[in-house]
């Protein structure tokens, strides 16, 4: 009887642990508004607002672009939900309870929960926790977790060799749909989020012929000059900065801070090749602690905030200010993820994903 051999171990790609160890740099940045005090009113700061928000796309992209390097060779389902349940959905569940349970009942339910549910506080746990509003970054995970679900609906897509066709029919429906109003339906994010996955499989499955075909510079420059025409399009055209965030089904103009996404996700993958045989220590650190970074971060950054303000201590907020407060932010989450994993050890996994 001849038996099968296992798929070959995939080569480690540094450029793409590069980038995820900056994707979640992109995405503190994004959340430290408030903490660096800048409170932006010109066209400028509005520009470099548009460029900050929607980071996630990048954590999608990668994850799809690792979902076919690492997962789809050697895919089983059960195991593969296993592992997310234990090393993403458990550390959710960990961190939020403290929030959601005072939100509930020392908050009178926070500002977010529907009037039916204030008074009957499970239906209210299980809405906080299937939105993941309580905790302004952790609505990613409920999403998260429906990508993870549906991976054999990713398999078949990418059996069926046609990747690039769901890709073309799917970024229009997210372009018209937008993410949803405060981040709180999951399968609204799903459907956004999904063809930004598949962009990062099919990335994955064509690596060498993308790395190639972005090698000359003069390319990498349209993708600049694209996401800054968008950015431009987005502030003066449309009138929007943030994020585009509305009712699944009603319409207004295309979120094509999207497109600028995903546009910045070529330009990144491409240029962070240069230095795949590069050893960047402070970057593969900060990749390797990303997980914990994203778990972390809401709360330190909800810290500082609160520490400001209860000293009365303000100032004038600008793009200085918002680098500052951003590496306080990371560097402060990592330190607190580095001590958490020197007590718990390997257990440290379940409560903040590393």
């Amino acid at each position: 009887m001849v038996t099968q051999a296992p798929p070959k171990k995939k080569k480690f790609i540094n450029s793409i642990n590069y980038f995820r160890g900056l994707a979640i740099i992109l995405i503190v940045l994004g959340h430290s508004f408030d903490l660096a005090q800048w409170k932006v009113s010109s066209t400028l700061g509005e520009f470099i607002y548009a460029l900050s928000l929607n980071g996630t796309v990048y954590f999608v992209f990668i994850s799809g672009f690792l979902y076919n390097h690492i997962f789809y060779p050697r895919f089983n389902y059960q195991k593969f939900m296993l592992k997310k349940a234990q090393y993403v959905l458990l550390p959710y569940l960990l961190f939020s309870l403290v929030p959601v349970l005072s939100t509930i009942f020392l908050n009178g339910g926070g500002e977010y929960l529907p009037d039916e549910l204030r008074n009957q506080p499970f239906l209210a746990i299980f809405w906080y926790l299937i939105t993941g509003r309580v905790i302004f970054a952790y609505w990613y995970i409920p999403m998260a977790m429906l990508l993870f679900a549906v991976s054999p609906l990713v398999n078949w897509i990418i059996k069926s060799n046609k990747v690039l066709w769901f890709i073309f029919f799917l970024i229009p429906i997210s372009m018209i749909i937008h993410r949803p109003i405060e981040n709180l339906n999951a399968v609204h994010s799903l459907i956004y989020f999904f063809p930004v996955y598949l962009i990062g499989v099919w990335s994955s499955i064509n690596h060498k012929k993308i790395y190639a075909y972005l090698k000359d510079n003069k390319k990498k420059v349209v993708l600049v000059l694209a996401a800054i025409a968008l950015g431009l399009i987005q502030v003066l055209v449309f009138n929007q900065t943030g994020n585009f965030h509305k009712e699944l089904l009603s319409l207004t103009v295309p979120d094509v801070n999207l497109l600028q996404k995903i546009c910045l996700c070529f330009l990144f993958m491409s240029w962070l090749d240069n230095y795949e045989d590069t050893n960047i220590t402070a970057i593969n650190k900060t990749a390797e602690t990303s997980f914990a970074i994203y778990f972390i971060h809401p709360f330190f950054i909800s810290i500082l905030y609160a520490v400001l303000s209860r000293l009365n201590i303000s100032f004038q907020g600008n793009l200085i200010t918002l680098i500052v407060a951003t590496a306080i932010a990371t560097l402060g989450s990592m330190a607190i993820a580095f001590c958490l994993k020197a007590v718990l050890k390997k257990n440290s996994r379940y409560l903040i994903g590393w």
